[in-house]
């Protein structure tokens, strides 16, 4: 039976960012390979393919001149204590790169630790430095995006590690040991299961391959803690069907910057406010936000998106994690952490 595809509703007050509903779940859609079109990825769901040039080019004309941003702290983690934390433990080192032990492994994600593409410069400095960090046993590639696929951070970073992206992202890689996934495809690596879940967003890294690989964000579970890590996305109904799929996850990484100004940012990236409603969605018991702190991609100041994410959570019962970037948190808890 043919999948249909209906509009719901207008949610970006733009007619031509139409939010469309499948008949069938996600998980059907999925199945009927609906994002898979033509040689490349969509969001079956979403009638828009990727942000429309005219409104970046609006958007970086009206920013010529830079307004001064907000300073945060930075913590310098210790090396040793990552690699031998016994976890799970999680370390913030900024925009999406996030260091997890779990299930006596160490897992890498979202790697990027300089300017973007050498264009676009980094506000704040890393934590520690590629070199500086252990191993990794897996790192996690959540999309192709410049600030997200950093191939210069790959090459510096130790280690002969397992390299977990979404489909087509090899193209970009010359590296062995990749495992690519499709969405709700699943592994077990190194003791870990692993699966790969649906998002609304796009790739690019060049002129002429706009979607030409998958985005995804990641389910890792261990030793009976299991996490999401959200990658990039915008907010949808899909949320909600993981939580009741796969609910509840002990730990949400929820990207929550880059989301003003919304005329822009909604379709593709959540705002703190929305992050917070995913977690709900996702019956996440504890969520932290990501995707802030290192680049400045949207209006809003370095430090806003804690601090709001943070609020939108008190005000609906939900417990936040708030790491700036070097803080670690781990369970059970440990004097290295720091639970809002």
């Amino acid at each position: 039976m043919a999948i249909k595809i209906r509009v719901v509703r207008n949610h970006y007050n733009d007619e031509n960012l139409s939010v469309v509903c499948p008949e069938a779940g996600l998980l059907e859609l999925v199945k009927a390979k609906k994002h898979h079109q033509d040689g490349r990825f969509v969001n079956p769901w979403f009638r828009h393919e990727a942000p429309a040039l005219r409104k970046i080019l609006k958007w970086k004309i009206s920013h010529l001149r830079e307004k001064e941003q907000a300073k945060i702290p930075i913590i310098r983690p210790d090396p040793e204590f990552l690699a031998e934390a016994q976890g799970p433990m999680v370390c913030f080192l900024g925009h999406a790169t996030v260091w997890v032990r779990l299930g006596g492994k160490s897992l890498l994600f979202d790697p990027i630790f300089g300017n973007i593409a050498g264009i676009i410069r980094r506000r704040t400095p890393p934590p520690l430095q590629p070199h500086e960090l252990p191993p990794a046993d897996l790192i996690f590639i959540s999309h192709a995006h410049r600030d997200h696929l950093s191939l210069q951070s790959l090459t510096l970073l130790k280690g002969n590690p397992f390299l977990v992206v979404p489909l087509k992202t090899s193209r970009y890689l010359n590296l062995e040991r990749i495992i690519e996934l499709d969405w709700f495809e699943e592994r077990e690596i190194a003791g870990l299961r692993i699966m790969a879940l649906p998002t609304q967003h796009w790739s690019k890294r060049s002129l002429l391959d706009t979607n030409a690989s998958l985005w995804c964000a990641y389910l890792v579970e261990a030793d009976g803690f299991r996490l999401f890590f959200g990658g990039d996305t915008g907010y949808f109904f899909g949320f909600r069907e993981i939580g009741e799929l796969y609910g509840p996850f002990d730990l949400a990484l929820l990207p929550s910057g880059a989301f003003l100004p919304r005329w822009l940012m909604a379709p593709f990236h959540l705002s703190p406010e929305e992050a917070v409603r995913a977690a709900l969605d996702l019956k996440a018991k504890q969520a932290m936000p990501i995707h802030w702190g290192a680049y400045r991609l949207g209006d809003e100041e370095l430090d806003d998106p804690p601090r709001l994410f943070k609020k939108a959570a008190y005000q609906v019962g939900l417990t936040p994690l708030i790491l700036y970037p070097g803080e670690s948190m781990s369970w059970p808890l440990s004097s290295n952490t720091r639970l809002e």
